[in-house]
C-alpha cells in the first residue's frame, strides 16, 4: 500500500546524510575492515563505566590494538556534564588519536564526538554548546552503539548537562564518518535501558514528521521508524534476546536520527528539557511524556500528515477527523509507555504543579528552539494549559 505523504507543493528542500552506515546482525565483524579505511596512527575508544566490561567492548578493544596504539577513555556517565566533557576533551588533546571510536549508548557516541573536536579545538569546551564556533574539524569518527534509539551514531548533534540546564550543540564536523549497528550488541541490554533508549527514536520520528521542515525525504524515513518502534519496541522490551525485534529498533534508530538531523525537532523536546535534569529522567523518558500530549495539540496544525502518521502505526484514518487521529495515536502512544512501565505524565516524576509556570517560563526563555519547528505556535497560555494537561496525565 503506498501512502501520499505531504509537502508543501513547490518548496525546495535538501537532506544531508554523510554517515557511512554498516548495519547488521554481526556487522562488528567489519571492524577491520572498517578501520582499514583510515590512515590509523593512533585510537582513542570512547566509552561508558558500565560498557567497557563486556564482551563486545574487549572485542572492539583487541581489534583496534592490533592495529595501531589505543587509548582509553571509559569514564563517560549518562547524560554527561560539564566535568565529563572537560575529561574526555583532557584526554583527547593528550593523546591528539587520528581516529576517535564511540562505543556505548547515546551519551559515549555523543562524548566521542566531542573528544574529536575538542581534540583540534582548545579553548573551554563547554564554551562549543554556548556559541563558540569550532574552527578546525578533528579526526574522524567511528561510532558503534550498543543500544538503539538516541540516533548518536549518525547525527553531527551531542548534548551536556551544565547545574539544571541540557546545552546542546550541533555542527558538520561532528558527523561520524562511519557506524557500525551490530543488534547483538544490544541484546544483553536491560529492559529499562531497551525502553528509555528505544522510546526516543519514536519520539525522534514523530516530531521530525510534524516538523516545519520535513520534507518527502525525512516523512519517508521517519514513517518507516514509526512503523519499526510500533512493531517492535514492545518485543525488545519484553524479551531482550528477540533480535529480530533488536534490529527492527537498531534501524529506526538510525532513519529516526536520518530524518530529524535534517528536520529539527519539536515542542515536546523543549518541554522536556524544562524537568529532565531535575527530575533525573532519562532523556527519551522524559520526552516520551510529554510527546502524546503535545501530537493532540498539533493535530489541527498538520491534518495532511497525521493520516500518514496514523498509516505508520497501522491505523485506518480514513474518515476521521483531525482531532479524532490525533487522539487515537496518542493513545497508541500511551499504551506503549504502560507496556514499557515508562511514566505517562508530570505527577508520576513527582513534581508539584506549583512548578508548572516556572517551567513554562524556562521552556519560553531556554529552549524556544523547539518552538520554532513546531507546526503549531503556542500563545503561553497554550503552553501553561499543555503542561497542565501533561501534569494530570489522561
Amino acid at each position: 500500500m503506498s501512502t501520499k505523504f505531504y509537502h508543501r507543493t513547490y518548496r525546495v528542500s535538501s537532506f544531508q546524510a554523510p554517515t557511512r552506515v554498516v548495519f547488521g546482525p554481526n556487522s562488528l565483524d567489519k571492524l577491520a575492515e572498517e578501520l582499514k579505511r583510515f590512515e590509523l596512527k593512533s585510537v582513542l575508544l570512547v566509552s561508558g563505566k558500565n560498557v567497557y566490561k563486556t564482551e563486545g567492548y574487549e572485542r572492539v578493544r583487541s581489534i583496534i590494538s592490533s592495529m595501531c596504539p589505543l587509548f582509553e577513555f571509559n569514564e563517560v556517565i549518562p547524560e554527561p556534564d560539564s566535568s565529563t566533557l572537560s575529561a574526555v576533551a583532557s584526554k583527547a588533546r593528550e593523546v591528539k588519536p587520528s581516529l576517535v571510536v564511540g562505543f556505548g549508548g547515546g551519551s559515549s557516541l555523543d562524548m566521542a564526538k566531542m573528544a574529536s573536536a575538542l581534540s583540534v579545538n582548545q579553548k573551554d569546551p563547554v564554551s562549543y554548546f554556548k556559541g563558540e564556533p569550532l574552527v578546525n574539524k578533528g579526526p574522524p569518527v567511528l561510532t558503534i552503539p550498543t543500544l538503539a534509539g538516541t540516533g548518536s551514531e549518525v547525527t553531527p548533534i551531542s548534548v551536556v548537562v551544565e547545574g539544571n540546564k541540557k546545552l546542546a550543540i550541533s555542527h558538520p564536523f561532528l558527523y561520524p564518518s562511519v557506524t557500525i549497528v551490530d543488534p547483538v550488541l544490544s541484546v544483553t541490554a536491560p529492559p529499562y535501558s531497551t525502553a528509555s533508549a528505544g522510546i526516543d527514536a519514536l519520539c525522534h520520528a514523530l516530531e521530525s514528521f510534524m516538523s516545519l521542515d520535513s520534507n518527502p525525504i525525512t516523512e519517508s524515513l521517519a514513517f518507516e521508524a514509526i512503523s519499526l518502534s510500533d512493531d517492535y519496541l514492545e518485543r525488545a522490551y519484553c524479551n531482550g534476546e528477540d533480535l529480530e525485534a533488536r534490529t527492527g529498533i537498531s534501524l529506526a534508530s538510525v532513519l529516526a536520527g536520518m530524518a530529524f538531523m535534517n528536520t529539527g525537532l519539536c515542542l515536546a523536546h523543549g518541554i522536556a528539557y524544562t524537568f529532565a535534569v531535575k527530575c533525573q529522567t532519562p532523556h527519551g523518558v522524559s520526552v516520551a511524556v510529554a510527546e502524546p500530549y503535545v501530537l493532540e495539540f498539533n493535530a489541527p496544525a498538520i491534518p495532511d500528515k497525521l493520516g500518514a502518521i496514523a498509516a505508520a502505526f497501522g491505523m485506518d484514518a480514513v474518515g476521521s477527523t483531525p482531532y479524532e487521529i490525533g487522539e487515537a495515536i496518542a493513545a497508541r502512544m500511551i499504551e506503549i509507555m504502560d507496556t514499557l512501565n515508562l511514566p505517562t505524565c508530570l505527577q508520576d516524576l513527582g513534581l508539584d504543579e506549583k512548578e508548572l509556570e516556572p517551567m513554562v517560563d524556562d521552556l519560553m526563555k531556554n529552549y524556544s528552539r523547539f518552538i520554532v519547528k513546531n507546526p503549531r505556535k503556542p500563545s503561553r497560555e497554550d503552553l501553561v494549559e499543555l503542561y497542565q494537561m501533561i501534569f494530570e496525565g489522561y
